[in-house]
């Protein structure tokens, strides 16, 4: 049959265009999924009877808040929460993780809930007001059960409500990050002394401080969620190692996370929600023991410092493109740390001779270590199944993947930096955030070569040395193995 040559030309070309056109079509269809996000914040701050970490509360300075981010793609949903808490204990936390997994279909595993270690917060729990009972002013036993019970009974609900809210508010958002540098604001506070020893906070000034005993991380991660619709900012979540314990007093503050909020909402617009979550920070502070004039950095010079580092980001911040959405989470079984039935019937006296040669604020922490060690083998810890093992801890490792380039990873505890550096180097993502103090209170988690060195936090950790470098791992494994699936 005759067939005319244009005429099938044009057919071959409408057949390819058909083929490029479906193939556009599903490459979107892959590439180009919404990626929704939601953020909020509830109040979460005391009333004035209650009791603070330092003793009696004297006021209000500035509000505390539980400040969440909902992320959505597709079947995906991740939220994170930040509390303006010393710790957030695992009762708390699995309460408030099954009341929003029921009120909003959010896997348990998918949720973290993390405290920013402010020091100038609730007493909510008996272990800290154990922490706190004999050092500072007592807490007055007579107060009406309903005045010291009734912010416990409505915490959870509230931190959940911050996540009931975000979620409801999710629309589709175009997400940006990148690091800056805070340079001057952290210091290690372990110092190798002259005499070889190595001594937590030895004091400004201190002569025979000769070198810190490990680095700093001066990165600044940065998240930065805008409104697709208007590009406006939705929230701004940032990622900083350095102790929240700088306001001091017996009011209430968010301590340098609410004044970095406070400077941020005048430079960004009061419409974007600043989410400050506390890097690895177990031996930071903002103390610098070399400092000559010895002057201490105030609240307020490192919440604007922080601003600061990252307002001026904000222009470089990169796109992330095709932001999908993965989450991973896993349990570590580190080792606990071991004490005698001695050593507990010690712990227990308080009127009882010192055991070793330390300081009566090392004394102390040694004896609530042993009666949290003790509690922790009836409520939480797992006993040993072989002879000659350990009692080991489950701890809760938690990682989100957002793109190719972006990831956060979530740890309990208050953890050495070296640690936190060690994910961020061996991490695939170009980006990465570690939280820590993430779901349960498990006090310090040093390197085992600060279990080696000794001093405060060593003694004041539940964990035997490994335990972090455990963590690290299985961070590590989580991280690389989201990135394989991208």
């Amino acid at each position: 049959m005759f067939q005319n040559k244009n005429s099938t030309a044009y057919l071959i070309a409408l057949v390819f265009s058909v083929i490029l056109m479906f193939g556009f079509t599903f490459r979107s269809l892959a590439q180009g999924t919404v990626f929704l996000a939601g953020a909020s914040k509830v109040n979460i701050t005391p009333p004035l009877a209650y009791p603070h970490y330092r003793g009696e509360s004297t006021g209000a300075h500035d509000s505390l808040y539980a400040k969440a981010l909902v992320l959505k793609e597709g079947e995906n949903t991740v939220a994170l929460v930040i509390c303006d808490l010393l710790w957030v204990e695992r009762s708390l936390s699995s309460s408030v993780r099954l009341q929003i997994s029921e009120k909003t279909g959010i896997p348990y595993p998918n949720i973290i809930i993390a405290g920013t270690h402010t020091h100038t917060g609730p007493a909510y729990h008996p272990n800290i007001l154990e922490l706190t009972g004999t050092l500072r002013p007592p807490f007055d036993e007579d107060k009406p059960s309903d005045v010291k019970d009734s912010y416990l009974n409505t915490l959870a609900d509230k931190i959940a409500k911050s996540v009931i809210i975000a979620s409801k508010l999710l629309e589709n958002v175009q997400i940006e990050t990148g690091t800056g540098m805070a340079n001057g604001i952290s210091f290690n506070r372990r110092y190798i002394m002259k005499d070889g020893k190595v001594v937590f906070n030895p004091g400004v000034g201190n002569k025979d401080a000769i070198l810190p005993a490990g680095p700093v991380d001066p990165q600044v991660g940065i998240v930065m969620l805008r409104k697709v619709s208007d590009t406006s900012p939705m929230a701004v979540l940032s990622n900083f190692g350095v102790h929240a314990d700088t306001f001091g007093g017996g009011r209430f503050s968010a301590d340098y996370p609410g004044f970095l909020a406070q400077a941020l909402s005048s430079a960004i617009g009061d419409g974007c929600i600043s989410i400050f979550a506390t890097g690895p920070c177990g031996d930071l502070n903002h103390v610098n023991v070399q400092s000559k004039d010895k002057k201490r950095l105030s609240t307020k010079d490192i919440g604007e410092h922080l601003s600061d580092a990252i307002v001026k980001e904000i222009p470089s911040l990169k796109q992330v493109g095709n932001p999908f959405l993965s989450m991973r989470s896993q349990f570590v079984y580190a080792p606990l740390q071991e004490y005698t039935d001695s050593e507990l019937t010690w712990a227990n006296d308080e009127n009882a001779k010192p055991l070793h040669k330390e300081s009566a604020f090392l004394e102390r922490r040694r004896r609530l270590k042993i009666r949290s060690l003790e509690r922790l083998r009836r409520t939480e810890a797992i006993a040993p199944t072989v002879e000659h093992e350990g009692w080991k801890l489950p701890l809760e490792v938690q990682v989100i993947g957002i793109g190719k380039d972006l990831a956060i990873v979530g740890l309990p505890g208050e953890v050495f930096v070296e640690l936190g550096l060690a994910i961020k180097k061996a991490s695939p993502f170009k980006t990465t955030l570690v939280i820590e103090l993430t779901n349960s209170h498990i006090a310090y988690v040093p390197t085992r070569k600060a279990f080696s060195e000794g001093s405060y936090e060593t003694i004041n950790s539940r964990l035997a040395p490994g335990g972090g470098e455990m963590m690290v791992e299985a961070a590590i494994n989580l991280l690389n193995e989201i990135k394989r699936k991208d």
